[in-house]
């Protein structure tokens, strides 16, 4: 049975079964208490395979990769995870972050195009299409079933270029960079939990059916159609794990090139009633979200000047109308020095997501303002101008 002692045992002997030539960085399972640090090369236990420290704030509740006392780590959030089995799975997804970044991987998305990403009838309706094509492209027993779904998956895709263009770029990053890193961890799954790979791949591919979801989670949507692209390849292309690191190629642009395929242009998309009813919920649903934010209990804190966004949680920000709501949480560089706001936080930006103009956060305690300084429970001091406008209150910075 898998446990802190022996898991590192485990990943160090399955991961090149998993992908040639698996290079493993440091690795952190973390709680709220302790953090448990593996394989990195400034901490050692002889007792134990990994060293123990206090939780930290860079620790923040993600499963991310971050450069801990300057070395990659994969860090995973012990408690989101009740088995074992599974905690195996995504350590290595992690892990395989670092062999990305061991590699020099450049091909990361523009995240603010996700956040500005179109919501177009035709685009929704063509992506709900092209879903369910590479599904059953993958599951399809035949192999002229096969072939006819692969061909009309890149066939939609590639219509729907006329429709939002830029922005395919940044579903082909993420597919490219998460895509295997689901790989891995579906393979590690259903190797440690002895769980036929054919149940978990149709499990994996749960997200590929569901129109709704995928329309509303555009980040998270990516990760099984990269995933499916990658159990695709092997098929069509078994020695792509080979070369991936060594082409600046996306993806689906290798899997485009080991197909036989034509663009129908004369074919008009027609926009289905559930297509119509996504776009409606997706608009209410983010007015919702933050109206509820606005109508939070507490003192409601505008922190204004010149800010940096400095790391954020990508899966779970929602934008609306030039606001972005971190819901997770948010690290920023106010006077060049780093504040951690490990709770919901609405941004207002300038051009750019990362320059920030203002931060909207709702704290339990009234900001105390001596000397020119603002002191916040939760967050720290601020030197700044305060003042209290209509209930709200403001820190000029």
């Amino acid at each position: 049975m898998l446990d802190l002692n022996n898991i590192n045992e485990h990943i160090n002997h399955n991961s090149k079964f998993y992908w040639p030539e698996f290079k493993m960085v440091a690795y952190a399972l973390y709680d709220k208490e302790m953090v448990y640090l593996y394989n990195h090369p400034k901490f050692t236990n002889k007792s134990t395979p990994y060293y123990t420290i206090p939780w930290n704030n860079e620790f923040n509740g993600a499963n991310t990769l971050i450069m801990y006392e300057d070395y990659p780590t994969a860090i995973v959030n012990l408690d989101y995870y009740q088995d074992t089995e599974r905690l195996y799975a995504i350590v290595l997804h992690e892990l395989f972050h670092g062999l990305q970044y061991l590699n020099e991987e450049k091909r990361f998305p523009n995240e603010f195009l996700a956040m500005i990403y179109p919501l177009s009838k035709e685009n929704v309706e063509l992506r709900s299409g092209e879903r369910k094509c590479l599904y059953h492209a993958v599951l399809s027993p035949s192999h002229t079933e096969k072939t006819k779904f692969l061909k009309h998956f890149i066939y939609s895709r590639e219509k729907r270029r006329n429709y939002i263009n830029e922005f395919m770029a940044y579903e082909a990053c993420i597919e490219t960079v998460e895509g295997p890193a689901f790989y891995i961890e579906l393979q590690a799954y259903s190797h440690i939990s002895f769980h036929p790979i054919d149940d978990e791949i149709k499990e994996y591919g749960k997200d590929l059916l569901n129109n709704k979801e995928s329309a509303f989670n555009l980040r998270r949507s990516c990760y099984s159609s990269g995933l499916y692209i990658c159990l695709l390849l092997d098929e069509l292309y078994p020695d792509w794990k080979e070369g991936l690191f060594n082409t600046d190629k996306q993806l689906y642009d290798i899997l485009k090139e080991a197909v036989d395929w034509e663009v129908d242009d004369t074919t008009t998309v027609e926009i289905s009633s559930e297509t119509n009813s996504i776009i409606r919920t997706i608009r209410e649903n983010k007015q919702e979200v933050f109206r509820q934010f606005e109508n939070k209990e507490g003192y409601h804190l505008l922190i204004r000047g010149d800010i940096i966004c400095n790391s954020f949680d990508p899966m779970n920000v929602v934008a609306y109308e030039g606001q972005l709501l971190h819901k997770n949480f948010l690290s920023v560089l106010i006077n060049e020095k780093e504040f951690y706001i490990n709770q919901p936080v609405i941004t207002h930006y300038y051009e750019n997501f990362r320059s920030i103009t203002t931060l909207h956060i709702v704290v339990n305690e009234k900001p105390v303002y001596t000397n020119g300084v603002v002191s916040v429970k939760g967050l720290g001091k601020l030197k700044g101008e305060y003042y209290i406008d209509e209930g709200l209150h403001h820190v000029i910075i």
